[in-house]
């Protein structure tokens, strides 16, 4: 609200906009559990929060294409149903196309492997779907109902309307425009491009020391019972001691060596990372029946406790490590033929972030070949549609190498929560596929009557206007 009443210097603005919005969302919050029954899926709770900022995102960017829109017919003098109708008809293909590829993107979750994706894909779909319908029904209605009263008092609902035509617009009549067409120069515009990919190239450098891992604990409020019983447990053992991860050895035929088994023990709790092991060595563990050597086959089980929280990026950097380093260890005890395998929370953390990162990957692929099918449909061009996904590639690379660098190197944090780099690709994929539309649309548009150079000097200029205030 304070936002968009700052920019459009009004009160009717954006009350437009979070009266949209609220619809969409009482809309979008009872039909996205309703299309996941329907599908045969569960909807998480993690949902909600997510959609809640993307239908906010997706109807704040469309209100505002709008408002714009209709703001400077205004100023130019048409009458109220007249700019609805010019502002409606005029940023309708452009809205349509960019909540098509924002729908379609998001319900591309379904190429993941995970239940959590594949959850959550068919409700961001139907959120985006919501959006758009509301953005292009309720939205255009409120103008029409609003007029200028929806811009008071930065455009008083008492000033007469002119009903002659606007004047048309001179060509390169401000600075941004003289600027935008000296930029799109082919000499100036190399220099512009090549700076901009080494910028992004720069920040997408922190994406190689991005750390996933699950953090349920550490994300609880600091008077939370389970955190305050987490950092007790933590400091009385060690860290790890929350859930133990469990070394299964299992011999190929006879019972294991006991000797070869302390000394598999022995060398564990040497290595790096790895606070304490519990196993065949130690007399009371081997007391109690199946702890720590079966009745029933020839198999031993180790309990390690890491040195850090069971869930976090470095536990996971140390059980892949363990990985490694586990079947020498064994081998090199005397125990050639024995086979090892990994259990326990540290063990399913890491592979949930593994099998995320396959499904970012995937999911990547169909979001940007529909991404590209629907460009190419909406701009009837190939050379374009590809110059905007690499951009949103890079705008993804650059965020999440940032973020990393923000969370993991100045604030210190061990990792990221394994789901922001899906947060940020279904928000970037949405909000940028919003803006490169609008800002190639609107270039598309002007250049019907012109040369390129001309339409991105008048309508760069406008469209960044539009998109900085969304």
């Amino acid at each position: 609200f304070l936002m968009l009443a700052l920019n459009y210097r009004a009160v009717g603005a954006p009350l437009v906009t979070l009266l949209a919005a609220g619809v969409g969302y009482l809309v979008a919050v009872r039909a996205a559990p309703w299309a996941g029954e329907q599908a045969g899926v569960a909807m998480p709770s993690d949902v909600e929060p997510i959609m809640v900022v993307l239908l906010l995102g997706i109807v704040t960017d469309y209100s505002v294409f709008f408002l714009s829109g209709m703001r400077r017919r205004l100023l130019a003098g048409e009458p109220r149903l007249d700019a609805t109708m010019g502002a409606t008809g005029h940023f309708l293909p452009i809205v349509v196309t960019a909540g098509l590829i924002v729908a379609c993107g998001t319900a591309a979750l379904l190429a993941g492997r995970l239940e959590f994706f594949r959850a959550f894909g068919p409700g961001m779909a139907l959120t985006v779907l919501v959006g758009l319908a509301v953005s292009v029904t309720l939205v255009p209605a409120l103008l029409a109902i609003g007029g200028r009263r929806t811009f008071w008092p930065s455009l008083p609902s008492t000033a007469p309307v002119q009903t002659r035509p606007a004047r048309p617009v001179r060509r390169l009549e401000t600075w941004p425009e003289t600027l935008a067409q000296f930029a799109s120069s082919k000499p100036v515009a190399v220099v512009v491009i090549l700076l901009t990919l080494g910028v992004a190239a720069l920040a997408s450098r922190g994406l190689a020391e991005t750390e996933l891992g699950l953090t349920a604990v550490r994300g609880l409020p600091d008077d939370a019972e389970e955190r305050q019983a987490a950092l007790a447990a933590a400091q009385g053992f060690a860290p790890g001691i929350l859930a133990p991860t469990v070394l299964l050895l299992e011999q190929a035929s006879g019972r294991p060596d006991p000797e070869a088994l302390a000394r598999v023990q022995e060398r564990l709790a040497d290595q790096e990372g790895v606070a304490a092991v519990v196993g065949p060595a130690d007399p009371a563990a081997r007391e109690v029946s199946g702890l720590v050597l079966s009745d029933a086959a020839p198999a031993a089980r180790y309990l390690l406790v890491l040195d850090e929280e069971p869930h976090g990026g470095p536990a996971i950097d140390t059980l892949e490590r363990l990985r490694d380093e586990v079947p020498r260890i064994v081998s090199e005890s005397g125990l050639e033929e024995a086979t090892t395998g990994f259990t326990g929370e540290t063990a399913l953390a890491a592979e949930t972030v593994r099998t995320l990162t396959g499904d970012l990957f995937r999911i990547a692929v169909a979001a940007f070949a529909v991404n590209l099918v629907l460009l190419m449909l909406f701009l009837r061009a190939v050379v374009a549609p590809l110059y905007l996904l690499v951009a949103s590639a890079l705008a993804f690379t650059a965020t999440l190498g940032l973020t990393t660098v923000v969370f993991q190197t100045l604030l210190g944090h061990d990792e990221l929560t394994y789901y922001v780099p899906f947060a940020v690709a279904v928000l970037l994929l949405s909000l940028g596929s919003d803006y490169n539309v609008f800002l190639v649309g609107r270039i598309w548009q002007e250049a019907r009557g012109g040369s390129v150079r001309d339409a991105v000097a008048i309508a760069a200029p406008r469209a960044s206007r539009t998109i900085a205030i969304a």
